[in-house]
């Protein structure tokens, strides 16, 4: 089971936690832009375009269970119009954002951070979640022992979590 871009994020339960503004931004690629490098590709395109680095949260979901935001960075517009110039891993061609400053100061070993939320009350769903947010913080630490465990161990209620996700679709 993989994080996709949902077709709309949960609004009440964002609000539940302090997100009330979110924006619907559409992908242009600039020219050379990599997959996961979104940093990078927001300065290629600085150097050709006039505009700044917003740093914010992009979202993705695992079904209806579990809300994952990630750490991302766009272009602000002049016009303080958002643009996303990163290539999807989904294969889509607009994405969720949340502008947040702060996820700047949150960055380690040039890693941008991830915050990982059960949208239902399940218990393997929780587990997951716990395992998740531990491996965020191993993928910044640069712990591959400790990456190589909690995937196996994910890996481990995989059968459990795919039922979950059919009981709350």
């Amino acid at each position: 089971m993989d994080y996709l871009i949902p077709a709309e994020v949960p609004y009440e339960f964002l609000n539940s936690i302090g997100i009330t503004a979110v924006e619907h931004l559409s992908i242009e690629v600039v020219k050379g832009g990599l997959k996961l490098d979104c940093y990078n590709n927001v300065q290629k395109y600085l150097k050709n375009n006039q505009g700044e680095i917003q740093f914010g949260w992009s979202y993705s979901q695992l079904g209806n269970i579990v809300l994952k935001l990630t750490g991302h960075v766009v272009v602000k517009r002049p016009d303080n119009s958002l643009l996303c110039v990163t290539p999807s891993e989904h294969n889509t061609n607009k994405i969720f954002f949340t502008p947040d400053n702060s996820v700047g100061s949150l960055i380690s070993n040039n890693k941008l951070p991830a915050k990982i939320h059960a949208l239902v009350d399940d218990e393997i769903v929780q587990k997951f979640v716990k395992l998740d947010q531990l491996h965020n913080q191993m993928r910044l630490d640069g712990n591959l022992i400790g990456i190589e465990y909690i995937m196996n161990e994910k890996h481990l209620i995989s059968k459990r979590l795919i039922n979950a996700c059919q009981k709350f679709s």
